[in-house]
């Protein structure tokens, strides 16, 4: 019997146009109905995660976010935290800066981003960054100040394929959990903080069992999820390694894999 389903958001819970359809909505919507307790599991900051229970999904459910660094339970409590060691912040921006990636360093709510051609006058192709990160000083004094940062990521710009390649390289070095999260994109939490991790966390506070969890995913920040509960279900767009591990695959996130399954297994027609 599934005790909890949790599901990633992109590539997975969401469609094509970063919506979670009609019918994935029902779904979930019947099976919290039915008792079953519900988590997002995925590398977005909180607001996010919150926003979709409270105004999309209208149910109370876990919220696993920035790839499990931050927990909170259904009646949104702090389950539990877990920052980044700031030497590894330093490190992260001094690569971003020598490769030129763009680095975005995650807080509880908000998001700082460093990119050179920002700061050098070039246009970018990007959307405007919640707030700017313009040197390493800067980060010092954010550090200095009490701020807290949970996950960072690279990703390319600007075609520069060698040093994204060195920056990730240099990164997969550091004592964090680094994984891949998007064909040229990288994020990083502290180590040991993996979504598999946080579902850990959740099965010991609801006393229940990971081997009644069925969770939904598609890439390499999904793997130890799909790998570690009793039924790992891989999208029909996950990458190879993932259908691997998984219990069972389902059809593209764009044609309601999730509640196709979950009509199929987990709640009741």
């Amino acid at each position: 019997m599934i005790s909890l389903i949790g599901t990633d958001l992109d590539g997975t819970l969401f469609n094509d146009h970063s919506q979670i359809s009609l019918a994935n909505q029902q779904a979930l919507r019947q099976a919290s109905a039915q008792g079953i307790q519900l988590a997002i599991c995925s590398g977005r900051t909180l607001p996010t995660v919150a926003a979709l229970f409270e105004q999309t999904l209208k149910v109370p459910g876990y919220r696993v976010c920035l790839n499990g660094a931050v927990i909170y339970d259904p009646q949104n409590q702090l389950l539990q935290k877990t920052a980044l060691p700031p030497q590894q912040l330093l490190v992260a921006f001094q690569l971003a800066k020598r490769w030129r990636v763009r680095l975005c360093i995650c807080g509880l709510e908000k998001i700082w981003v460093y990119q050179p051609d920002l700061l050098s006058g070039k246009a970018a192709a990007i959307k405007a960054p919640r707030l700017t990160l313009h040197s390493e000083a800067q980060l010092k004094t954010l550090i200095e100040q009490g701020n807290k940062f949970y996950k960072f990521t690279f990703n390319l710009i600007h075609f520069n394929f060698t040093g994204i390649r060195q920056a990730v390289k240099a990164a997969g070095q550091l004592p964090l959990h680094f994984v891949r999260s998007g064909r040229y994109f990288y994020e990083a939490t502290a180590p040991g903080v993996h979504k598999s991790a946080a579902l850990a966390l959740i099965a010991a506070h609801a006393n229940l069992d990971m081997a009644n969890f069925m969770c939904f995913g598609d890439y390499e920040n999904d793997y130890e999820m799909i790998r570690d509960v009793g039924y790992g279900v891989a999208m029909g767009n996950a990458l190879p390694r993932i259908k691997q591990v998984a219990w069972r695959q389902t059809i593209d996130h764009d044609q309601d894999g999730v509640a196709k399954i979950l009509r199929k297994t987990a709640i009741a027609n």
